[in-house]
């Protein structure tokens, strides 16, 4: 006998459950009123709350699986992300702190302090390679410019603008760089390293614990900390986005080698 897989869309879902839900709301009540009418002269009205019981086990069995897939490990969003929601972000740390983007610039200072009152917990960083061809591409994003335009193509203001904000940018990675080498987990215990990359990336990201990342998803025309942010957990019974930007993580951090600058 060939086994039959069932393939529910999104659409088909929305449909069933809101019919479900509908019938539910109507026939709820009904049942409730017909069962404390006659609860007092019949005895048969008795099973009434149990079989609502049985349908909500019913209903929860049947989309249970669909929850469960539609939140994939979705913790939560920010529409924004404030620089002072890195509080909370370092005070989940407990084993491990990794850190994707291009300078870490935002998170620096609070990131200091809390680095040098942790220093058993290993920490990583990966940086943007400030000699990266991409950093231009990086830039130019931020400052609107779309993945499929051609930057030799832009007005000379712009691209002025644009270079003139990759050398600024090269300045940032170049401080972030000496500062956390100034810290005591890269100086004392060797908890904290630090790779350079040379990739354009559309996101930054964290991943604490290896069980929760934030990721900031880049807006063209937006600086980096004004973007949303998905918070998402890694899930024990499958694959979940949360797999995808970790293996994207230790793709990375594999390539490349240790800082030299």
């Amino acid at each position: 006998m060939k086994n039959k897989s069932k393939k529910i869309h999104l659409d088909n879902f929305i449909k069933d459950f809101a019919k479900d839900l509908t019938i539910t709301a109507v026939t709820g009540p009904l049942c409730a009123m017909f069962a404390w009418i006659v609860s007092f002269e019949y005895w048969w009205a008795v099973p009434v709350p149990i079989f609502a019981v049985v349908i909500a086990f019913f209903y929860f069995k049947k989309y249970r699986r669909l929850f469960k897939l539609i939140k994939a490990g979705i913790a939560g969003y920010y529409f924004s992300f404030d620089i002072s929601e890195n509080f909370g972000v370092f005070n989940e740390v407990r084993d491990c702190f990794c850190y994707m983007g291009i300078s870490s610039n935002s998170i620096l200072e609070l990131f200091r302090k809390w680095a040098n009152e942790n220093p058993s917990v290993t920490t990583r960083f990966l940086l943007m390679d400030p000699d990266s061809p991409e950093l231009i591409r990086q830039i130019a994003f931020e400052k609107g410019v779309g993945l499929d335009e051609d930057l030799s193509l832009l007005s000379a203001q712009l691209r002025q603008n644009i270079l003139s904000e990759v050398e600024a940018e090269k300045e940032r990675i170049h401080s972030a760089i000496k500062v956390l080498k100034t810290l005591e987990p890269y100086k004392t215990t060797g908890k904290l390293r630090i790779r350079l990359h040379k990739e354009f990336i559309p996101w930054w990201m964290y991943v604490i614990n290896n069980k929760k990342a934030y990721i900031g998803i880049l807006e063209k025309g937006m600086r980096g900390q004004e973007s949303p942010v998905m918070i998402l957990s890694r899930q024990k019974q499958f694959v979940g986005p949360f797999d995808l930007f970790q293996n994207c993580w230790d793709r990375m951090w594999s390539e490349y080698k240790d800082s030299e600058i």
